[in-house]
């Protein structure tokens, strides 16, 4: 068994309509647009499947623009497709899936419909589904070619998990699970983080022994946290023997939308084959970005989209997908 880095070919890519009012408040029917759009510029490259609720059907529908997006009715909650989906895996050269189970982060109250999903998607795509008694989200970890995985301590541990197994336990369990190599446990995420920290926010592996990792300027509240995780990484790195390339992204600007400070990364993007697709978040980094991107994915069209209101919800491109790996 193995994880299959989001880099190689796709299947599918998954996405849920947004539908939680009380999350996206006025900005809903702006995410519903701007998840549409999203959409439909993944589908320009790889088959596209949203999962939705029943009264939501047509609007879905009337918002694509390439009809041939797959539209399925489901009962969700939210719209976090990275965090509800099963984590896929490569056994015995068959793809598979595991199903890790999802709270809420431990502090909303409906997410029972949302920790269905994950069985959900293995059915639609008839591959078996293991089951899990950990508490994980997809945004919680990240993984390499190497059989390294990376999370976040203070998102796995967490007391609002409410975590059945201690954390040697929780190790060695994922260790056993996807026949890793090492996991890396770094000591924060981003201040603010609703979700306590996703590594989606702050490090990525790209392939070829390089790595994204988000950084930022001293006059940033994220500046002490951003510069530890590195030195911790790198500290790491060199005590594995792991070779690694770290290539600093800058966080943006500070964004506010209706009062609300934007808990924003342009880490928290969405490979296709042919292209990578990241947040615009209409700031100077947003230049400074796209050019570290043009220069490492040199083979693929870099692709910015606004997706300011999906982001006041929460999360961004990274969050709302979930590629399923193609075998």
């Amino acid at each position: 068994m193995y994880l299959i880095p989001e880099w190689l070919p796709h299947k599918c890519c998954f996405l849920a309509w947004p539908c939680n009012k009380e999350l996206y408040k006025s900005n809903l029917t702006e995410a519903k647009k701007q998840i549409s759009t999203l959409a439909n510029t993944i589908s320009d490259h790889e088959k596209v499947i949203i999962l939705c609720n029943n009264e939501d059907l047509q609007e879905v529908k009337d918002f694509l623009k390439n009809k041939a997006i797959k539209v399925i009715k489901v009962n969700l909650d939210d719209s976090w497709m990275r965090d509800i989906a099963p984590i896929f895996f490569k056994k015995n050269n068959l793809l598979v899936s595991m199903n890790f189970q999802f709270n809420g982060y431990g502090k909303y109250p409906d997410f029972k419909k949302d920790n269905l999903i994950a069985g959900q998607i293995a059915k639609i795509l008839d591959i078996q589904i293991y089951e899990s008694n950990i508490i994980l989200e997809g945004g919680a970890i990240t993984y390499d070619e190497f059989g390294n995985l990376f999370t976040t301590k203070n998102v796995i541990f967490n007391k609002n998990r409410n975590q059945i197994l201690s954390h040697k336990e929780i190790d060695k369990k994922l260790i056993k699970l996807f026949d890793l190599r090492k996991i890396y446990y770094f000591p924060e995420g981003l201040v603010d983080d609703d979700t306590d920290g996703h590594i989606d926010n702050i490090f990525c592996p790209i392939g070829n022994n390089r790595y994204l990792i988000a950084s930022a300027d001293k006059n940033n509240k994220n500046y002490s946290i951003l510069k530890e995780n590195k030195r911790f990484i790198e500290n790491e790195f060199k005590k594995n023997h792991q070779k690694y390339e770290l290539i600093d992204i800058p966080l943006p600007s500070e964004i506010i939308i209706d009062n609300k400070i934007i808990i924003g990364s342009y880490i928290n993007f969405y490979f296709t084959k042919y292209s990578v697709i990241l947040p615009k978040f209409n700031v100077p980094q947003d230049d400074i970005v796209k050019k570290i991107f043009l220069k490492l994915f040199k083979d693929k069209e870099v692709i910015f989209l606004d997706t300011t209101s999906i982001n006041y919800g929460g999360g961004n491109i990274h969050c709302v997908t979930m590629n399923v790996p193609k075998i």
